[in-house]
């Protein structure tokens, strides 16, 4: 990280000496990537809209890992600094791949993966932006080539950040020795990413906004290419979507003919509960439901599951309910039923409300982003306060 506090010391020697601030206030206003699909896009499988749970105790065949990435923030008037790190890994047998491991951070070793980012915030001659995109395991430019700087929303950088790192780690894992056929691999998150972006983000807006689709269809391109090669070589890929907020799949189709519209799934899936008189102390599982991409041609099987978070549910109705998605893409190798069976048993057999893997992969990837922050502002003299809350919006 020498070099990254080397950037830091560089900068503010040049802003003492007059180097004009770039910074701009709209590019840290919040956005919001919404998953949505025309109706076109969106049906109903054959079957019964809400059934029962059935928890079955089968253990997967191989090992359990679970995906997940992260990122962290260091901003001053002079340079922002994001941090990503990502980690696939099974609390079953203790192996994984991270992203940065302790080697590269302390520069003993090349990073496996570009999981930095460095916007200077003041004016640069073409040489030091020349000299910036050359450091190892800094991404300089989104995944069309369009360079990060001052005028790039930020929100929108940690999300290109912690994807170009999940991305990586995945084609890390689909070469290595922990691929082998049976392995089931949670992604905490969809498998495909939204492409709609909502909210302020700057002028022109329309040429931004087409500006930074094409950046996150480049990504989920990638993506797709990594795990239609992991479905092929046998592995089980499940994404679970823990916030439903900016999801609005069911809305948008009302397959239980609720007249609701433009409301989120969640609110879609209690408001059923509640209208239909679904027992609220029994696991229930809705769908399934198939969502249809144009990017690689790749669908999405989609299943919401709904868990008691109470014995005794209150009154009002209010946070008895855990609502999260389960998808899987569209394949051949195997069935919703079977990956269903393997999220019931590393949660509901296993007594989580969330598969377990997800949670402990979850601390794994703060730690790891935690102690590369600590470890930059011991680096770079900056004051703990640099450190920025950016909310995801992932």
């Amino acid at each position: 990280m020498k070099y990254i506090a080397d950037i830091v010391e560089e900068l503010r020697r040049g802003v003492s000496k007059g180097l004009r601030i770039t910074k701009e206030d709209v590019a840290s206003k919040p956005v919001e990537l919404l998953d949505e699909a025309p109706e076109r896009q969106v049906e109903v499988l054959e079957g019964p809209l809400v059934k029962g749970l059935e928890v079955m105790h089968r253990k997967p065949v191989s090992d359990v890992f679970a995906l997940d990435s992260g990122s962290r923030v260091i901003e001053t008037p002079y340079v922002f600094i994001a941090v990503g790190a990502g980690s696939v890994f099974s609390r079953f047998s203790g192996r994984g791949i991270d992203v940065p491991h302790t080697a590269s951070i302390l520069g003993l070793e090349e990073p496996l993966c570009k999981h930095i980012v460095v916007v200077p915030e003041v004016e640069l001659g073409e040489g030091d932006a020349s000299a910036l995109k050359s450091l190892p395991g800094v991404l300089s430019s989104n995944p069309i080539g369009v360079p990060y700087t001052s005028e790039y929303n930020k929100h929108l950088i940690l999300v290109e950040l912690r994807l170009a790192v999940e991305n990586c780690i995945l084609s890390l894992f689909h070469e290595s020795r922990h691929c082998e056929p049976g392995t089931v691999v949670f992604v905490d998150g969809p498998l495909i990413y939204p492409l709609h972006v909502s909210g302020e983000i700057g002028v022109p807006g329309k040429d931004r906004a087409r500006m930074y689709l094409e950046g996150l269809r480049e990504l989920n391109m990638l993506r797709v290419r990594t795990l239609t090669k992991l479905v092929e070589k046998g592995i089980v890929v499940i994404g679970i979507v823990k916030r439903l907020l900016r999801s609005y799949y069911l809305s948008s189709l009302d397959p239980a003919r609720l007249s609701l519209s433009k409301v989120n799934d969640e609110v879609y899936v209690l408001t059923l509960l509640a209208g239909r008189g679904y027992a609220s102390d029994k696991p229930l599982l809705i769908g399934p439901v198939k969502v249809k991409h144009d990017v690689e041609k790749m669908n999405r099987i989609v299943w919401y599951v709904v868990m008691p978070r109470r014995l005794y549910p209150l009154a009002s109705g209010l946070g008895n309910h855990v609502v999260y998605r389960v998808e899987i893409p569209e394949n051949k190798s195997y069935t919703s039923e079977e990956a269903l069976n393997h999220v019931f048993y590393d949660s509901v057999y296993t007594g989580s409300l969330l598969p377990l893997s997800l949670l402990a992969v979850d601390r794994r990837v703060k730690k790891i982003t935690s102690s590369i922050v600590t470890y930059l502002l011991y680096m770079t003299g900056l004051p703990e306060e640099s450190t920025g809350q950016y909310i995801s919006i992932l």
